[in-house]
């Protein structure tokens, strides 16, 4: 079993600072007004070497592409509901969808300009392959390391499951990449006249 290093307590103080601080420099907004939903993200240029998705869609240098982020808050008020823990990943699930349906609609209307896909890092990759992300590893940089440690930290903070994850340190742990082509995001979670 592969040990993963997680935070000490007395160092996840820092956590909610540092995660206010990347928010503004990488400008992470709300996908929602009232910052209600699940998800936040930016948007940037695509600067890797070209990637053909799984639906033959290409991401190329240069491309907009938008960063998927999920929004710690909404996780801490779900904490603070005490919410039983059976309850966590269906509700997580489902409200992702439902931002996924929202920011379909958003992309549609033509409010992010002409995307060409949807990306992000998580540890949490088997939720997002249900939600129909395609999931890829990660080289193994000191990138990688830092932002697991990073999310290994979050977790800590925020999840409601948080004692039960650190016990197990499964696999599942590691963290991989996710890509949703705009063409699939509209196919799976877009307005039905498309």
């Amino acid at each position: 079993m592969r040990k993963h290093r997680v935070p000490p307590w007395f160092v996840l103080i820092l956590w909610p600072a540092a995660d206010r601080l990347l928010r503004i420099i990488y400008r992470i907004r709300p996908l929602k007004a009232d910052d209600s939903g699940i998800i936040r993200f930016n948007l940037h240029h695509y600067k890797g070497l070209t990637r053909v998705l799984n639906d033959g869609s290409e991401v190329k240098t240069g491309d907009t592409i938008i960063e998927l982020h999920l929004n710690n808050d909404w996780f801490k008020r779900r904490r603070n509901l005490n919410l039983s823990v059976s309850q966590s990943p269906r509700e997580s699930l489902g409200c992702f969808s439902q931002d996924l349906h929202l920011l379909a609609q958003q992309v549609a209307s033509g409010m992010f300009g002409n995307i060409t896909a949807l990306h992000g890092s998580t540890i949490l990759h088997i939720a997002a392959r249900r939600l129909g992300f395609q999931v890829e590893g990660l080289p193994n940089t000191l990138w990688k390391k830092g932002a697991l440690f990073y999310m290994a930290g979050l977790m800590q903070i925020y999840h409601l499951r948080a004692g039960e994850a650190l016990k197990r340190r499964e696999k599942s742990w590691e963290l991989k990449e996710v890509w949703l082509s705009r063409a699939a995001l509209l196919t799976k979670y877009g307005p039905k006249y498309l």
